[in-house]
């Protein structure tokens, strides 16, 4: 008979901090390049109408683990009063195949790929970056926020974009600091870890030095910002080129499916651009300007690489960089690993005999 642990949405933003799944992730990453991890093809299939669903997967051999995550969006969902993003993780031990926990995706896809632009705001942007853009106000839009915070210390704007709706990006922008406290301070007031008294005096101190805004005009809010998120479903270009100021990172999240695009192709013609090579080239942001011709795929740096060699990274203060995230599976085994050992620690979950 197998065990296996349940995890909920609650328990696992409890078992969770953002600094630790960012640490975590990027040592996915570095995994990745060195091959002790392992990644296997994505599955993508469009459902009908504004839903999708895809199937991430692989081996993260560091910690013996393998599994998958299955994720389903359905836009449509807020209007029947439901999440839009369903799924499960499921892992397994890799020295003896069995099933050992089975984790919440939702909640655990807003940790790992939060963390995941934070891993490349912390290698890339401008550390004395002082105003954040983050367009589209959906889900992940928070922790895009915390992770951002956590890594940038001297942010102390944060503008909300919605492309859809203005008056969306105010209310969001009037309830973000309530909403940070709700995701991530019960975490951090029910343990005394050194990494937790750190984000605790994010949350108690930090927040309130910090100015959230709703904007309209989307051009000057580029214009303004040096570290900018994009975070929607978008399949047409949000973000012009020429809007872009000399020594601005971006962190490309929403085009994670083919077809899918927020950046204008032409920003990468004078950007240096990282991703998640190969996966990224077919599906993720620069799946575009490869298309067009705009740049070569042996042109874009493997995130992991630049983590292992600085000189990769950002070298020029006026340079534009861009991140693009499809999300891989490491990241999300990464994540569920660090739940699940925690909650044994911690006598967290619901057991279950299979």
């Amino acid at each position: 008979m197998t065990q296996v642990t349940m995890l909920s949405a609650s328990q696992i933003s409890h078992l969770l901090d953002m600094p630790a799944v960012i640490d975590a992730v990027a040592d996915a990453y570095k995994e990745k390049v060195n091959h002790p991890a392992t990644l296997w093809p994505m599955v993508y299939e469009q459902l009908g109408g504004e839903a999708d669903m895809d199937i991430r997967s692989g081996v993260l051999a560091s910690k013996h683990v393998f599994g998958s995550k299955l994720l389903a969006w359905f836009g449509e969902n807020a209007k029947r009063g439901l999440p839009e993003l369903n799924g499960l993780v499921n892992l397994y031990s890799s020295d003896t195949g069995e099933p050992v926990a089975v984790l919440n995706a939702t909640a655990l896809t807003g940790f790992r790929t939060g963390a995941a632009g934070a891993v490349a705001s912390r290698l890339l942007a401008n550390p004395d970056a002082t105003t954040l853009l983050v367009v589209g106000t959906g889900s992940q839009a928070p922790y895009q926020i915390m992770a951002q915070l956590c890594v940038l210390p001297k942010v102390t704007q944060v503008l909300l974009a919605n492309p859809r709706d203005a008056k969306k990006a105010q209310a969001a922008a009037a309830q973000m600091p309530m909403t940070l406290e709700k995701l991530f301070s019960q975490t951090i007031r029910a343990t005394n870890s050194a990494t937790n008294s750190v984000v605790a005096g994010l949350i108690d101190h930090r927040l309130s030095e910090v100015e959230f805004t709703g904007v309209t005009d989307l051009p000057a809010a580029v214009q303004r910002s040096r570290v900018i998120v994009t975070a929607t479903p978008s399949t047409k270009p949000l973000i012009q080129a020429d809007w872009v100021q000399p020594g601005t990172h971006l962190n490309a999240i929403g085009a994670d499916m083919e077809g899918k695009q927020e950046l204008d192709a032409k920003l990468f013609q004078g950007a240096q651009a990282y991703d998640d090579v190969p996966q990224a080239s077919e599906v993720g942001e620069i799946q575009n300007p490869i298309k067009a011709g705009v740049i070569k795929p042996e042109q874009v740096v493997e995130i992991g690489n630049s983590l292992l060699d600085p000189t990769l990274g950002r070298h020029d203060a006026n340079a534009i960089t861009i991140f693009d995230s499809t999300g891989i599976a490491l990241q999300d085994l990464a994540a569920a690993n660090l739940a699940f050992v925690r909650a044994k620690e911690q006598g967290v979950g619901t057991q279950v005999d299979l």
